[in-house]
């Protein structure tokens, strides 16, 4: 069911991607409320971190790491050529704060092969 919903077919090339029914619930247990404030501090500024990936398997290389790192799936859109993922994460800084890690992974359809963008905030 979630696979279906994430593939990406453009002239023969096929990505499915790892996400899982459990990063389906998390998506779902997130607040609206709380989503909409994260989503507005890292769209108001630039991101700390960004990377460009060009390897067929960068996306759920990123996405498992992620994953591995204690991240939980906020947001999915799926676009005509390309999907994206937001990622959160509350941690804690060196001085003992709470910061909020969060990180967007675009995932698109070019040519010669797919592309993945790597936007990283720590706000």
């Amino acid at each position: 069911m979630v696979r279906d919903l994430l593939v990406v077919t453009p002239e023969g090339t096929s990505l499915e991607t790892r996400i899982n029914d459990r990063d389906i619930r998390h998506l779902h247990a997130f607040s609206d409320e709380r989503k909409q404030a994260v989503m507005r501090r890292i769209m108001s500024r630039k991101p700390d971190k960004t990377e460009q990936l060009n390897g067929r398997n960068d996306f759920e290389k990123t996405l498992l790491k992620l994953r591995r790192e204690g991240y939980g799936l906020i947001d999915l859109q799926r676009h005509e050529a390309s999907f994206s993922s937001v990622w959160y994460r509350r941690g804690v800084s060196v001085l003992g704060r709470r910061r909020e890690h969060v990180t967007m992974l675009v995932w698109e359809a070019d040519e010669p092969g797919p592309q993945t963008t790597v936007l990283i905030w720590r706000v």
